[in-house]
C-alpha cells in the first residue's frame, strides 16, 4: 500500500505534545494570512489530525525548525489534490459532453470548498451572524445555556488575546538580547508561542469574567474534548470537526485552532442546531427560518437605497388574489430590479463535489429565485396588481428595462457567471444575474449611482457566455477597467482574475490594523 502524504503528517506530528502543535498552527494563520489563503484550509486539514496524532505527553520538544516542516506540510496539503484534478480530467478526454460538463461542475464546486478570498468578507459575516441569531438570544440560552452574543463576545476576546499575545511574544524574540544570545548558543531556537509559555491557553475563568457560567454550557456544546480517543484519520477533503467544534477543551483552559475558519462559519455555526438537532420548539424553528429570508432581503433593500430614493424600492411586494410575492422591487425608468433573496446554505455533499446535490442547492436558491421573479415580470407584462406591506394595491407600469437579481447568503464561486449550465433560462425575460449578499454590499458601495449598477447588471448580462469567474469582484473590477463593453476575443471563454486589486485596500482584512480595531476590547 502506498504510504499518503497525511500519514507522512501524522507520523510527524505524534512526535509531539498536541498543545505545542496547536500552537505551531495558530502561528502558521496569524504569521502568513493575507499572503497564501491556501493555507487556511490547510490549517483546517493539519488541526483535524493533530486532535488524532498528538498525545499529552510528548517523544520531543517542538521547536522553530519542526514549526516549518508543519509549514510545509500545509504548502503541500493542495497538491495531491491538483495532481488527482489533472488524472481525472485525462480520462473524461473521451466522455460525452454531459458527462464533461458534471465533472467540470463538481470539481469548480470542490475547488470552491478549498480555496478562500482572502478577506472572508469578516465585517459582513460576523454582521449577518448577528442579525440571525441575536434576535433568538433568549431561546438560545433557555435550550443551550449560553446565548449567540456570548458566542460572538467569546470568538473576540480570543481573537484579540491572540493578536495581542503573539505581539509581545514576537517583540521579545527580536530583542538586541534575544538575537545575541541566539547567535552566540548553539541550542535550536524555540516557537515564540511556546516559548513564551503556551499563550493561545485561553482559561475559562477569563471568559467567565466576561459571559459569566455560560462559558461552561458554551464549552460543553462547542468544544472538542483534547486526547479523545475517537478522533480520525482526516484526509484533505473530509470534513473538519473544528468547522463544527471550533474550541478544543484541555479541562481549565480552551484553545481556539482555526481563527479564520471559525470566523468565516460565524453565520452558519447554529444553523443544524436549530434545523436538524430538534432541541427548539417549532415555533422557535419556524422564527429563525422566516428571519434568515428577512435578513438577506433587508439587508439587499439597505444596499439598495445607497443609490436610490427608498420610495422606489418595495419590500415583500404580494401577489393580489394570488399566493407569492415580489421579494425587493426597484420601480424606476432607468431600469427595474427585481430582486429574490435566498437564504439556502450550500451542503456538505455539494462542497465534496456530489453532482445531484450540487445541483439540488443551486435549484433550490438560485432556480427558485429566478422562477419567482420571472412570475413576477410575468405578473407586471399582464397588468395585475401587488399589495404592499401597508395594504396599498398598486400597478407597476411595463418599463421596457427589467433585470433579474438572485441575491444568495453563500458565495457559489463560479455557478453564478455559468449559471445558464445549471437552471432552465426563460426566453424573453433572459439570464438573471446572481451575486451573494456580501458582494453586494461592496458593490453598491463602489457604484457611483443607480445608473452604474444597472450597466453593470447588463455588461453581466451581455457577456455571460464568454465570462467565467470564481471572484464576482472580479467581473466588477473589470467592469469598472473597462466599461459597460461587450467582450470580443478569439476564445471561447475569459477566465477573470487578478481585477479585486483595487478593492484590496478598503474591503480585505489583510493587515494587522483592521483586524485590531475590529476585535479590540
Amino acid at each position: 500500500m502506498v504510504k499518503s502524504m497525511t500519514d507522512d503528517v501524522i507520523q510527524f506530528m505524534s512526535q509531539y505534545s498536541l498543545e505545542s502543535v496547536l500552537s505551531g498552527i495558530i502561528e502558521m494563520q496569524m504569521l502568513i494570512y493575507g499572503h497564501d489563503d491556501t493555507f487556511i484550509p490547510a490549517t483546517e486539514y493539519l488541526a483535524a489530525n493533530a486532535l488524532y496524532a498528538c498525545k499529552e505527553n510528548a517523544t520531543k520538544n517542538f521547536m522553530w525548525h519542526d514549526y516549518e516542516v508543519l509549514e510545509q506540510f500545509a504548502k503541500n496539503a493542495c497538491a495531491p489534490n491538483v495532481e488527482q484534478l489533472f488524472s481525472e480530467t485525462l480520462k473524461m478526454v473521451n466522455a460525452s459532453d454531459e458527462d464533461k460538463q458534471k465533472f467540470l461542475q463538481s470539481k469548480m464546486m470542490q475547488m470552491k470548498g478549498n480555496f478562500y478570498r482572502g478577506d472572508g468578507y469578516i465585517h459582513q459575516l460576523v454582521d449577518v451572524a448577528r442579525r440571525l441569531y441575536a434576535p433568538l438570544d433568549t431561546s438560545m440560552k433557555d435550550v443551550l445555556g449560553f446565548s449567540y452574543t456570548s458566542y460572538e463576545k467569546t470568538i473576540k476576546f480570543i481573537f484579540s488575546q491572540y493578536g495581542m499575545r503573539i505581539a509581545e511574544a514576537y517583540k521579545d524574540k527580536y530583542k538586541f538580547k534575544t538575537m545575541i544570545k541566539a547567535l552566540v548558543c548553539k541550542s535550536e531556537p524555540w516557537l515564540p508561542s511556546i516559548k513564551s509559555g503556551y499563550i493561545f491557553r485561553v482559561y475559562k475563568s477569563e471568559l467567565e469574567s466576561i459571559i459569566g457560567d455560560e462559558v461552561y454550557k458554551m464549552c460543553d456544546y462547542l468544544c472538542v474534548k483534547a486526547y479523545d480517543k475517537d478522533f480520525k484519520k482526516t484526509e484533505y477533503e473530509d470534513f473538519k470537526i473544528l468547522i463544527s467544534k471550533p474550541f478544543v477543551d484541555f479541562g481549565d483552559y480552551i484553545y481556539m485552532p482555526l481563527l479564520f475558519s471559525t470566523l468565516m462559519n460565524i453565520p452558519k455555526q447554529f444553523h443544524y442546531t436549530f434545523i436538524a438537532e430538534k432541541v427548539f420548539d417549532k415555533q422557535t424553528v419556524g422564527v429563525y427560518t422566516g428571519n434568515r429570508g428577512d435578513v438577506v432581503e433587508d439587508l439587499t433593500a439597505s444596499y439598495l437605497k445607497r443609490l436610490l430614493d427608498k420610495g422606489k424600492i418595495h419590500c415583500s411586494l404580494s401577489y393580489l388574489d394570488e399566493d407569492g410575492e415580489a421579494d425587493v422591487t426597484t420601480i424606476t425608468s432607468e431600469g427595474m430590479l427585481f430582486c429574490e433573496c435566498k437564504s439556502k446554505i450550500i451542503t456538505l455533499n455539494s462542497i465534496k463535489g456530489l453532482h445531484e446535490s450540487i445541483k439540488t442547492d443551486v435549484c433550490q436558491a438560485i432556480g427558485a429565485a429566478y422562477s419567482q421573479a420571472v412570475r413576477s415580470i410575468e405578473r407586471v407584462q399582464e397588468g395585475k396588481k401587488f399589495v404592499t406591506n401597508s395594504g396599498d394595491e398598486i400597478e407597476i407600469e411595463n418599463s421596457l428595462l427589467k433585470y433579474i437579481v438572485c441575491v444568495t447568503a453563500e458565495n457559489f464561486g463560479i455557478i453564478p457567471s455559468e449559471i445558464h449550465e445549471y437552471i432552465e433560462i426563460d426566453k424573453t425575460v433572459g439570464i438573471p444575474y446572481v451575486v451573494n449578499i456580501y458582494d453586494l454590499d461592496i458593490i453598491t458601495q463602489e457604484c457611483e449611482s443607480y445608473e452604474e449598477l444597472i450597466q453593470y447588471i447588463e455588461f453581466r448580462k451581455k457577456n455571460y457566455d464568454i465570462l467565467s469567474i470564481l471572484d464576482e469582484l472580479d467581473a466588477f473590477g473589470y467592469f469598472k477597467k473597462n466599461g459597460n463593453i461587450t467582450i470580443s476575443i478569439d476564445a471561447d471563454e475569459l477566465v477573470l482574475t487578478d481585477f479585486t486589486s483595487e478593492f484590496d485596500a478598503k474591503y480585505k482584512v489583510n493587515d494587522k490594523k483592521v483586524f485590531q480595531e475590529f476585535f479590540k476590547g
